[in-house]
């Protein structure tokens, strides 16, 4: 150990007989080079600091090409009719002024046969409740769907043998039937209940029917694709032999989760012929969206249908369902209030708003048809769970996944009602891509996390057009799109989805940021982005 004695007293790293020796003049200057080095150095460091805060600027075209040769079938909802509770006048009517602002094109509304089915008479005959409350539920649901020309995906859950997500299992008549995915008997109850509803009812905003949620699955009583093709078999022949299948279309495979989307390559190759619109679903990861690999992913399935079925191109393919995975069971913790461990935090924040307008985007992208939302509304599904007390309120948990909860007065929280930042985004898009709209192509390399979309809608006479900038990072962007198809003085919507910038008006409906006459789309407009946000402009005036 050496002591303070034996330490050599030069600086670090120095030898003592080369420290040179300072005239007195360098003394005095030192201290001055010194300052002034330091302002250089800060003046440098500002100006980094400047460039930096300088936005990217971008200039994007769009083209003439549609992304798609099937009518675009819109931003649309999952909508359930009320399964487990009844909902007041005053809910239902809260319900239906929010949808009618919204105007989804296209609804996804699932059902059980249990529901309209008590099982069987002495002559083996079916015994339907067609008047029962849930069935009345429906009708509402159906009825404004009819007036406001939703159309409808309708189907079944799981088959009537499956014991998944009953609460009511009293309620349930139907299941000692042992009617499972492959039984026939499931078919004919399936073609009654739309012979019901198409004939007796008249309805004809029914379009199509979805066998089995997610059959991959194990939650789908299924998780095998021979299975599940025989019930699409035997569902397709019912409805040829009734004419039924002229009038809708069976949808398949709905899918969840992309490990599993070869069953639509599976759907293609075995089950074309039956097939009259594509579907699948996903949860996608936060990361996934802001990246753009959703895009990519849903651009190869769409390819695939194209190939490899003989009318693919002029089939409709949509999402049946979408939503995020990231934060579900964020801290293991459940979603406040009242919601259970099948819930997404993020829907009472900002950014959810725009990763799901950035969703819809790469999916629109990717030439794809149209998404359904999960969900309209946490009053739609509510947790399994061996401690619920369904009916009663005490111990039961919500899936809560909607743009407000219909259940917010019951559960003692008035305010849960309010809507959510993510039905700004959603809303606007739904309108301003109404439809029948074609997707147009935008050519060029994107930076990472701007999402262009485009689209021209023929109506009346008259072209409008669509644009949609999503900047899904935090890097400030000016953006200037031309449309040169656009060649006349339009009058152009703006909307806005920022933080600190997204007007609504007293019922949290959007309402325009500004709106311009005399805008010269083939000349280019410009959008700033100075943040994580949206911007819709639109020749389509959208209003209440």
């Amino acid at each position: 150990m050496l002591t303070s004695a034996t330490v050599p007293v030069q600086a670090e790293g120095r030898k003592a007989s080369a420290a040179p020796r300072r005239t007195p003049h360098q003394l005095l200057l030192a201290p001055r080079l010194t300052a002034w080095g330091f302002l250089l150095a800060l003046a440098c460091t500002c100006l980094a600091s400047a460039l930096a805060a300088e936005p990217e600027r971008i200039s994007l075209t769009v083209g003439t090409r549609p992304l798609s040769e099937v009518p675009w079938k819109g931003f649309g909802v999952q909508w359930s009719p009320y399964p487990w509770f009844e909902l007041t006048d005053a809910d239902w009517k809260r319900v239906e002024e929010r949808l009618a602002y919204m105007k989804p094109p296209i609804a996804r509304v699932m059902t059980r046969a249990y529901k309209y089915c008590e099982g069987y008479d002495a002559a083996g005959k079916p015994i339907y409740a067609w008047g029962n409350a849930r069935m009345k539920r429906m009708e509402r649901l159906l009825d404004f769907c009819e007036r406001h020309g939703v159309e409808v995906i309708l189907g079944e859950w799981d088959d009537p043998a499956s014991s998944e997500d009953r609460q009511d299992p009293a309620a349930d008549k139907l299941k000692p039937y042992g009617i499972e995915e492959t039984d026939p008997r499931w078919s004919v109850l399936i073609c009654d209940m739309l012979e019901h509803f198409l004939d007796e009812k008249k309805y004809t905003c029914i379009k199509w029917f979805n066998l089995i949620n997610e059959p991959n699955g194990g939650w789908s009583a299924c998780a095998d694709f021979p299975k599940w093709k025989q019930g699409i078999e035997n569902l397709h022949a019912e409805m040829v032999k009734r004419g039924l299948d002229k009038r809708v279309g069976i949808v398949g495979p709905d899918a969840n989760a992309q490990k599993d989307y070869w069953w639509l390559d599976l759907n293609v190759l075995q089950l074309a012929g039956k097939t009259a619109m594509y579907d699948l679903h996903e949860y996608a990861k936060k990361e996934d969206v802001e990246s753009g690999h959703l895009e990519r992913v849903f651009s190869l399935k769409r390819d695939f249908a194209n190939r490899y079925d003989p009318a693919g191109r002029k089939k409709p393919f949509v999402m049946g369902e979408i939503g995020l995975v990231s934060g579900l069971g964020k801290d293991g913790k459940p979603v406040q209030p009242k919601g259970g461990r099948d819930s997404q935090p993020f829907i009472y924040d900002f950014e959810y708003g725009v990763w799901m307008a950035d969703y819809n985007a790469q999916v629109a992208r990717a030439g794809m048809d149209g998404t359904c939302a999960w969900a309209v509304d946490d009053a739609m599904h509510i947790q399994k769970n061996p401690n619920s007390t369904w009916p009663k309120l005490d111990n039961v948990e919500l899936k809560k996944w909607g743009f407000w909860n219909s259940m917010a007065e019951e559960i003692g929280h008035p305010e849960d009602a309010a809507l959510r930042p993510w039905f700004y985004t959603w809303a606007v898009m739904s309108r301003a891509y109404p439809k029948g709209c074609r997707m147009l192509e935008i050519p060029g390399c994107l930076p990472k996390g701007l999402r262009p979309l485009a689209a021209r809608w023929q109506h009346d006479g008259v072209a409008h057009f669509s644009l949609t900038l999503i900047n899904d990072a935090d890097t400030p962007r000016e953006v200037t799109v031309a449309v040169p198809e656009a060649a006349w003085k339009a009058t152009v919507h703006r909307f806005h989805y920022f933080r600190d910038d997204r007007p609504v008006d007293a019922d949290g409906f959007p309402v325009v940021k500004r709106t311009d006459d005399g805008v010269e789309l083939s000349k280019g407009v410009a959008v700033s982005l100075p943040s994580r946000g949206v911007v819709v402009l639109t020749t389509i005036p959208i209003a209440r």
